[in-house]
């Protein structure tokens, strides 16, 4: 009678860390949306876009998300997704840069109104 030893490929039981990061950072932008307009919220969303995406793309540098990848669409998709990623969290920066500008130079237009209206 021959037996034999079979391994399963089981998956882990717990998730990644990123996994568990990428929910809570999503939780708190969602929570977000039912915030004003401003331009501190706008930017406060950005920031929290931001630092979702830069979630995702430690996640995808993880070794077995590459390997993932690879086997999904290759190494020139691999390079396609971090490139367009790179480029995503280049325009939060960017935009979030802009924003701050804005707001600084709306606080500095009301101190100036605000000196106007008392020398009145």
């Amino acid at each position: 009678m021959a037996s034999f030893h079979a391994r399963s490929n089981s998956l882990p039981s717990t998730s990644h860390p990123f996994v568990s990061e990428f929910d809570e950072k999503l939780c708190r932008l969602k929570a977000s949306e039912t915030a004003s307009s401003s331009s501190s919220s706008i930017s406060h969303k950005l920031s929290g876009l931001q630092d979702l995406h830069e979630c995702v793309e430690k996640f995808l540098l993880l070794p077995f998300s590459q390997q993932a990848l690879a086997q999904e669409c290759g190494d020139k998709g691999i390079n396609e997704l971090l490139d367009g990623s790179l480029r995503l969290l280049d325009v939060c920066g960017i935009i979030k840069d802009a924003l701050l500008q804005t707001k600084e130079c709306t606080h500095e237009l009301q101190s100036i109104m605000h000196a106007q209206k008392t020398r009145r």
